[in-house]
């Protein structure tokens, strides 16, 4: 399988070089400074090194990548290869907010391909042990778990303590207790850079759970360690030398009456883990997925919830950072989380923004207007007042629906019978315009520039540059792009535009914009 290009081959890059070039899975590799790196170049003269990215972009032979590139540029490097066609894994972390993670999520579902997060812990050997230990109760009542992660860092900084060093342990302590937190509590400490090099974060879970963590770049030792603490015995894990050491110790905590529980101490008992090396179980578990085109143990399931906790602290820990918003709601108005609003949009009076809806720049919603969840939404389009947009409902740039215009999502409706795995997808393309109390039957296409007449019931699509009215809506006549009414020309194929002076031909779509002059 020599199809895949990594893109970076700094610290971490090389090692993922090394892996996967013993797995013969690579065949190309891009770097921003290809006089950087000759001597790995001579070292693996093997592979196709290139500094051009568009490059890889384009070449066909490559179905997949692995980005070990600097943090911030990750983002945008798995959208690129995404549209490109190619399955990808990225390094922590794949992007820095929930919104941003969804939106990549939902090209790879749409595309079909991989897309997995480098969170090596959930690999790590003694993982799988320490699940096995909770699952079969060794441990008894969870109480507490502590996690340290430290080093001394290059500075400056190209991502600060949380999203650099506490998102491996907020990924894996999510993992094992199969669980989000209640609460998130956070202090961090800024002393070189704009960036903190230094986080203590403290979780609540159900069932009174505790965990916390202290994740540093500024300390003079490598640190890497977990415990767990229970009722029945207590679990260590540390790594601080590269060594892994997994350590089962037989504590009780018993309350026998009085106000202090007894400990009940036992001698540390070492577990025995495996050698191979977690990077390398890793890449299997990729190479695997990329074969078989299952889901990745750290796909979008995984990743949406780390990186839901991770953007929570960041808001709380930095709210000086928190830039002002590039476009307008009103007070009254409500927003809810995982939500993205395009620069320049403005949303008035008590109008009700639903999760996972993605709304285009520059777009106007009046009062009391609802959208989602999940509803997509282009650039420049015009919701007006008392307008509701259900999941199922897509409009496209430059859209105009009049006050009090209806979408259904449900077919045949009751309100005792849940049908929303079968809600039907209803389209709105570029530039139409729906008139004010029309209702659009879910499953239908409105095309483009096509006008809906106010009060009309549409029952099935519309044609591009159509004009419907009436209930049920029936053509009258075809619209130009400005919205006038065409002139036939010649009966069933040429139309024009008297305001525009522009003509249109009838295609088995509706009508198309001649590009050439008709001479008359």
């Amino acid at each position: 399988m020599k199809s895949i290009a990594l893109l970076g081959v700094g610290r971490w890059g090389q090692k993922l070089l090394r892996i996967l070039s013993q797995k013969g899975a690579l065949s190309t590799v891009w770097t921003r400074n290809l006089a950087k790196y000759r001597e790995l170049q001579a070292a693996f003269s093997y592979l196709r090194w290139t500094d051009d990215i568009e490059s890889i972009w384009q070449d066909s032979t490559i179905s997949a990548v692995v980005i070990a590139t600097p943090a911030p540029t990750h983002p945008f490097l798995v959208e690129a290869a995404l549209q490109a066609g190619k399955d990808v894994f990225c390094e922590k972390p794949v992007a820095f907010s929930l919104v941003q993670l969804k939106q990549l999520d939902e090209i790879a579902q749409e595309r079909g391909l991989i897309l997995m997060g480098g969170h090596i812990l959930h690999y790590h050997p003694a993982t799988a042990v320490v699940q096995r230990l909770l699952s079969e109760g060794r441990l008894g009542k969870l109480l507490t778990i502590h996690a340290e992660r430290t080093s001394l860092g290059r500075f400056p900084l190209a991502e600060d303590a949380l999203w650099g060093l506490a998102i491996h342990d907020i990924g894996l302590i999510l993992s094992l207790l199969n669980a989000s937190p209640l609460e998130v509590q956070g202090i961090a400490q800024a002393t070189f850079s704009e960036l903190a090099e230094t986080i203590y974060i403290h979780l609540s879970f159900p069932n009174e759970i505790k965990a916390h963590i202290m994740a540093s770049w500024l300390h003079p030792e490598r640190r890497r360690r977990l415990t767990l603490i229970g009722t029945e015995g207590m679990v260590a894990f540390s790594e601080d030398s590269g060594v892994p050491i997994l350590q089962f110790h037989s504590h009780q905590v018993r309350w026998e009456g009085g106000t202090y529980p007894k400990l009940q101490q036992g001698g540390p008992e070492p577990i025995p883990l495996s050698p191979e090396e977690p990077l390398a179980i890793e890449m299997d578990h990729f190479l695997t997925c990329l074969r078989t085109r299952q889901s990745p143990l750290t796909g979008a399931t995984f990743l949406l919830p780390v990186t839901a906790v991770v953007e929570r602290l960041a808001r709380s820990l930095f709210p000086e950072k928190e830039s002002p918003k590039p476009y307008f709601v009103h007070p009254t108005a409500l927003i809810d989380e995982d939500v993205e609003i395009g620069e320049g949009t403005k949303i008035w009076h008590f109008s009700h923004i639903l999760r996972g809806s993605r709304i285009g720049k520059n777009c106007v919603l009046g009062q009391n207007v609802v959208v989602g969840p999940f509803v997509k939404m282009g650039n420049n389009c015009k919701i007006q007042n008392n307008v509701s947009l259900y999941y199922g409902v897509e409009l496209e740039d430059g859209v105009l629906c009049g006050p009090s215009c209806v979408f259904t999502n449900d077919k045949y409706p009751r309100a005792f019978i849940e049908r929303r795995n079968e809600f039907l997808q209803t389209r709105v393309k570029k530039g139409a315009t729906i008139g004010a109390n029309a209702t659009i039957m879910c499953g239908t296409t409105i095309g483009k520039f096509a006008m809906v007449g106010a009060g009309a019931v549409v029952t099935q699509d519309v044609p591009d540059h159509a004009l419907v009215v009436g209930n049920p809506a029936r053509q009258v006549g075809w619209v130009c792009e400005c919205g006038e009414t065409l002139t036939e020309v010649q009966k069933d194929s040429l139309h024009h535009c008297s305001r525009c002076d522009i003509y249109y031909t009838l295609t088995l779509k509706g009508l198309e914009k001649l590009q050439e002059k008709v001479v008359e």
